[in-house]
């Protein structure tokens, strides 16, 4: 199986303005290939994702039944959990370093955990409502519904930068899950099959994903009565796996890391020059 790297840092598009906005389908990539499928546990309330060999860290929803969970994720075996109280809507989660940060929805409140056991490593608060986390390597990148991402300072969790997604000038919101791959960011948009690919320098859309694959085999799995919107990305970036489920989904799909249209010939040269370098 052939991985193929994004190399999408310096691929960016200009800002045409509101009169050139296209249709939501206009420059949507084609459907991602699902090369491998592993079991989910269906009463878990996806939110958040983050991979890290196999083991998966799963921040889930919904007040009474949030939690984080530490899983083989290959055979759905829950190695650790914390339960988050009753009164608090788990959200986002990312892990920088050997720290895991945890959003809640409308509570303004973030939990920290050490990533190994899950012990508690304290609590932090932040403005508006908590959705989609990940991180850039510095600091934390959060997303609250709006079209508008925040990166946080860890030191102290204070805004330092904001910035506005924006698809051919045209603002984009919802934006649900976030995961970090290869300098842009992914994200859920809620209630639909599609994935944005921001450049976090300018805040373009470079590219839509279609998931619509996933969703059509859970279909002829039998398991399209149950299963919610698609919200959690994870990236391996030592294994370059990408790893893709939703809200009561009963499957982990991984899938393979498409080539993004708009980036030059070189750039994705270079991408696959790199991919195909010793580890």
């Amino acid at each position: 199986m052939t991985w193929l790297g994004l190399g999408l840092a310096s691929c960016t598009t200009p800002d045409r303005g509101p009169e050139a906005a296209s249709n939501i389908n206009d420059h949507v990539n084609p459907a991602l290939t699902i090369t491998a499928r592993w079991p989910h546990d269906t009463q878990a309330f996806t939110e958040g994702l983050v991979v890290d060999g196999r083991v998966l860290f799963e921040s889930t929803g919904e007040y009474g039944h949030s939690r984080l969970r530490r899983t083989d994720w290959r055979s759905g075996r829950i190695l650790a959990e914390r339960t988050l109280p009753a009164t608090q809507f788990g959200e986002g989660l990312t892990r920088l370093g050997d720290k895991l940060y945890q959003l809640t929805w409308k509570a303004g409140t973030g939990y920290i955990y050490d990533a190994d056991s899950l012990a508690s490593r304290g609590r932090f608060s932040y403005a508006r409502e908590g959705w989609g986390l990940t991180n850039d390597g510095h600091q934390l990148i959060m997303s609250d519904g709006t079209s508008v991402l925040r990166w946080l300072a860890t030191s102290d969790f204070h805004v330092v930068r904001r910035l506005q997604v924006k698809d051919d000038g045209t603002a984009v919101d919802q934006l649900n899950e976030l995961e970090y791959i290869d300098g842009t960011i992914w994200a859920n948009i809620w209630h639909s099959d599609q994935i944005v690919v921001i450049d976090p320098a300018t805040g373009h859309v470079i590219a839509r994903l279609d998931a619509h694959s996933l969703r059509q085999t859970l279909y002829d799995s039998g398991y399209q009565d149950d299963a919610g919107t698609l919200n959690g990305i994870a990236y391996d970036p030592v294994a370059k796996r990408l790893i893709l489920t939703g809200k009561n989904w009963p499957l982990i799909f991984e899938v393979a890391l498409p080539e993004i249209d708009g980036c030059g010939a070189d750039q994705k040269a270079s991408a696959r020059a790199r991919d195909q370098s010793p580890e």
